[in-house]
């Protein structure tokens, strides 16, 4: 599961918000990103403050609710003001 979250958010869960990584790169922050069932920065679009999680839980699931709601209101606050 790929989410985009607030940048506030992402800080708030894993510090600053990297750096875009180079073409076919992965961003520069210390995660393994091959564990399962464990909501990460996401290794490609971290720097635009996404999350993953790779084959979550039920559990893992539950704790994603949030973030799926988050994810949801912020892509609808971005849409307005692009409408504007």
């Amino acid at each position: 599961m790929n989410l985009g979250i607030r940048k506030s958010t992402f800080a708030e869960l894993f510090g600053a918000v990297p750096k875009r990584p180079p073409a076919g790169g992965v961003v520069d922050m210390d995660y393994d990103f091959t564990v399962l069932n464990e909501i990460l920065p996401h290794p490609v679009y971290a720097w635009m403050a996404w999350i993953c999680a790779l084959n979550p839980s039920e559990k893992t699931f539950e704790e994603l609710k949030l973030y799926i709601q988050e994810a949801y209101e912020y892509a609808k606050e971005k849409l307005e003001k692009h409408r504007k």
